[in-house]
């Protein structure tokens, strides 16, 4: 590995981390899973104050639940779908209180 591939590697590492994906679990699950995981942390981060309490919940556990092994595993496409879908329901939230300002 010459220095430019190792300094793209720690690029492309700090950047997931930076969207709450752990490095080594990118390659065990489906694009929806990273997908959901970046969505969930980015959500959490930047939308929080407007989320309902159980949706904040949802979004918590889906995080908790990704860094377990055996629970990440059984994540299940839908489930996937539901957090991308609440981070969609905070985005145009946003988009909306940013508008009547």
């Amino acid at each position: 590995m010459n220095a430019k591939d190792f300094q793209q590697t720690n690029q492309t590492n700090h950047w997931l981390k930076t969207n709450g994906v752990n490095v080594a679990h990118i390659y065990v699950g489906t694009a929806e899973l990273f997908q959901a995981t970046k969505l969930a942390t980015n959500t959490l981060r930047e939308h929080g104050k407007l989320l309902r309490h159980n949706q904040a919940n949802t979004l918590n556990n889906f995080l908790q639940a990704t860094r377990n092994y055996k629970k990440r595993n059984k994540i299940t496409q839908g489930q996937c779908f539901k957090i991308m879908n609440i981070a969609k329901q905070a985005q145009r939230l946003s988009s909306k209180l940013k508008k009547k300002n």
